[in-house]
């Protein structure tokens, strides 16, 4: 367990020691932050029977009881995690919550379900996931998590108690880690590329590949591949060029300096917020045709013409 997450299991704890645990609990904050740590801690404690008080204030499941050990097999018949390989959570999923809360529990004294990725419901299954929570039934607890709570209904939000899990940053954040990678702008976007091995090592094949496409147009396929189909591609590059930025300011050491002036990074910059932020709130977005044209202009960028950047 991540170390900035023991006060919010010891605030978790005070309310279920007290029963004051609420039927709906919202669990935000960036990528890796958490939250689906918090969600697993609490669906085990609230499954345990035999759940102990440690000297840190917090409660934890035994972890040895028939239902931990049905729990942790995925095999335990009152806690149901709903979570889907397509881009969005339909309406038909969150029919089945609903069923699963009306029936009565078959081993357990409660009833749990966890709702991963809640931001990517439809608008149809976040309707119906609204009746679910007005109308709780005993002794049953959901627990939503989200990378991007802004993207959630404000409805949802107002039904649930919302915790957001922010983690430390800069030098404070790495002490957590054992100074990993030794950035002292690490911030709470960069977690997983701390605490993830596999993404780390994808992080910095991708900075080469932008570096080499920066330099001389090259790896331009690699490039957009990363941006299409990574979910942490726009993020990347937008580090990428920020870390360019510091770089020239000398903010920054031991980071490559390109034969790139500070007017072509900030338009960098500009150009990658600009696709960013239409891909995040456009309702229909065409992804790989923003991509593309991104590229172009970066192209146009690095070749000291000024891109026409769409409004």
């Amino acid at each position: 367990m991540k170390s900035w997450l023991v006060a919010v299991q010891q605030q978790i704890s005070r309310q279920i020691n007290d029963n004051k645990l609420p039927h709906a609990l919202l669990l935000s904050g960036i990528p890796s932050a958490g939250q689906e740590d918090i969600a697993h801690w609490l669906s085990s404690v609230l499954t345990c029977q035999a759940p102990k008080q440690e000297a840190n204030s917090t409660i934890q499941a035994c972890g040895q009881c028939k239902r931990c050990t049905l729990l942790a097999s995925n095999n335990y018949p009152d806690h149901l995690k709903i979570t889907t390989e397509k881009s969005t959570i339909g309406v038909d999923l969150i029919r089945n919550l609903s069923q699963f809360f009306q029936q009565t529990a078959q081993l357990g004294q409660v009833k749990t379900a966890w709702l991963e990725n809640a931001d990517t419901m439809t608008v149809s299954a976040a309707n119906a996931l609204l009746k679910t929570l007005e109308e709780p039934t005993t002794d049953s607890y959901i627990i939503l998590t989200t990378a991007h709570f802004d993207l959630l209904l404000p409805t949802i939000i107002s039904r649930c108690q919302h915790i957001e899990i922010r983690p430390p940053a800069g030098r404070a954040l790495l002490a957590t880690l054992n100074g990993a990678n030794g950035d002292a702008f690490a911030n709470l976007t960069h977690l997983s590329d701390l605490t993830d091995d596999d993404a780390a090592e994808d992080f910095q094949r991708f900075r080469q590949q932008v570096t080499s496409y920066f330099n001389n147009l090259e790896c331009r396929d690699q490039v957009l591949t990363v941006l299409l189909n990574h979910s942490s591609g726009f993020r990347w590059l937008e580090k990428i060029v920020v870390d360019l930025m510091r770089a020239h300011w000398s903010w920054l050491e031991g980071e490559q300096q390109l034969n790139i002036d500070r007017q072509q990074i900030w338009q960098l910059y500009k150009a990658v917020q600009n696709v960013n932020i239409k891909l995040k709130t456009l309702v229909q977005v065409n992804r790989a045709l923003y991509c593309e044209k991104l590229l172009a202009d970066i192209g146009v960028i690095l070749s000291n013409r000024q891109p026409q950047l769409e409004e």
